[in-house]
């Protein structure tokens, strides 16, 4: 942290640093003014100019860089430089535009190298190379399902204004007997009763209930609009097989060395899951699926966001509040002033988030603390709070290598019954008052 000085001036922590203003077309770097006659100086963005922007840095003895997380801009520099063996400081922009006046690219990267060599400014956490790969297939596979989705309402929107009422009777229009339907539909058939004969044997709706629902105005522009929606979930069906199998040859590449390798079963979603849970313990060295509410796609997200590597974070608070599950810490007059923390995007919070909603139902120890508070606190509050908890489990689990142990439910409430007893008694003790229990009147 920054100190300062006997004569009140703050004192330098990083004499050897550069500050640099990240731009989509030309990025300015600035060193000490005070050493160098050119203390500035602009790049473009080529690959080239990149490499000529790091050998002058070098020359000129800089060891820390600090830059801006300016979109994706900043990644071909942050890895030209990272791989020249800088030591590079990602900060958030809102900790470099607090201070007030002219506004230009050379006072930027000025002001950069300021604050950093004064030790004002900490560095966003990054996940190492080696995971960067595996959350780059991830987020590409969670653009896809999310197209994908889309596609699927195109075939629904389709199919409703020609009146074929196939989700209301099916729950999914795109599972087995959906699809075997649609496909059928798109090839030319339109006879009911024919295509009720692809209804499989789970499905809840009768042959005849489905036929009825298949009767609608075979309106040609509308069968064109479905065929393209249908060839467009198919596609993207394609890639986003594709990108998982990328992501488990990245949890193979990540997979210590005492775990065995998992066998193989892609003959069913469950098949494919169990393999994947088996992949991500091998990476992570423990069983996160283990814990309530924590599925596989909660796990992976854990494993592509941040790794089984949590020194970074000093602390279980330090990580909390990198997910933005931490309460607000803002108190003046020590008094803590009402509202939560800044607003952040962070997909791992966000998956926690999504994890804690199932907690309502949930037949296990967290399930009850989490209906314990919502009988006390509002629905957002409740989740929030459940995610921590989540977080916390987590953060134990990969620093300490321990598997997670499910609480006894029942023995989990008859502690709960203890404590509210002993509360009762103390308030009963307040007012000279004796507690005595039914059983015993």
């Amino acid at each position: 942290m920054a100190g300062k000085t006997k004569s009140g001036h703050l004192e330098v922590i990083h004499p050897d640093c550069a500050g640099i203003d990240i731009g989509k077309r030309r990025h300015y770097v600035a060193v000490d003014g005070a050493r160098f006659e050119e203390p500035v100086r602009n790049f473009g963005t080529f690959t080239s100019e990149l490499e000529a922007m790091s050998e002058w840095l070098a020359s000129c003895g800089v060891r820390e860089v600090a830059m801006e997380s300016t979109g994706v801009y900043w990644i071909p520099v942050f890895e030209v430089l990272d791989r020249a063996g800088f030591e590079v400081h990602l900060v958030n922009a809102r900790a470099t535009k607090q201070v007030s006046g002219r506004k230009s690219d050379v006072m930027d990267c000025q002001w950069i190298r300021q604050l950093m060599s004064h030790g004002l400014l900490r560095g966003a956490y990054r996940v190492p190379d080696e995971v960067c790969a595996l959350r780059s297939y991830l987020r590409q596979r969670d653009e896809l399902v999310g197209q994908r989705s889309r596609a699927t309402h195109h075939i629904q929107k389709a199919l409703t204004q020609m009146n074929v009422q196939l989700d209301n009777v099916l729950s999914d229009i795109m599972g087995k007997t959906g699809q075997l339907i649609v496909r059928a539909i798109v090839a030319g058939e339109r006879d009911g009763a024919v295509l009720a004969e692809f209804r499989d044997g789970r499905c809840k709706a009768d042959a005849a209930t489905i036929a009825a629902s298949l009767r609608g105005n075979w309106r040609a522009e509308h069968l064109f609009a479905l065929e393209q929606a249908l060839a467009r979930h198919d596609a993207l069906q394609g890639q986003i097989e594709a990108c998982e199998e990328r992501i488990n040859d990245e949890l193979d590449k990540l997979a210590r060395s005492d775990m065995p390798n998992p066998p193989e079963d892609k003959r069913s979603r469950k098949g494919r899951d169990r393999a994947l849970r088996r992949r991500l313990k091998r990476m992570l060295g423990v069983d996160l699926v283990a814990i309530p509410t924590i599925g596989v796609e909660t796990a992976l997200t854990v494993a592509a966001e941040v790794g089984a590597d949590l020194s970074r974070f000093p602390s279980v608070k330090h990580f909390c509040s990198w997910l933005g599950l931490s309460p607000g810490t803002r108190i003046s007059g020590d008094k803590r002033l009402n509202g939560g923390p800044r607003r952040r995007s962070n997909r791992l919070g966000q998956a926690l988030r999504m994890a804690a909603t199932t907690a309502r139902s949930d037949k296990s120890a967290i399930g009850a603390v989490h209906r314990r508070r919502l009988a006390r606190m509002d629905t957002a509050k409740a989740i929030k709070a459940t995610a921590h908890h989540l977080a916390r489990l987590i953060y134990a689990m990969l620093t300490r290598g321990e598997q997670y142990v499910e609480r006894d439910l029942a023995a989990w409430e008859e502690e709960r019954r203890d404590r509210m007893i002993r509360h009762l008694q103390r308030q009963a003790k307040r007012f000279d008052l004796a507690l005595v229990s039914a059983s015993a009147a």
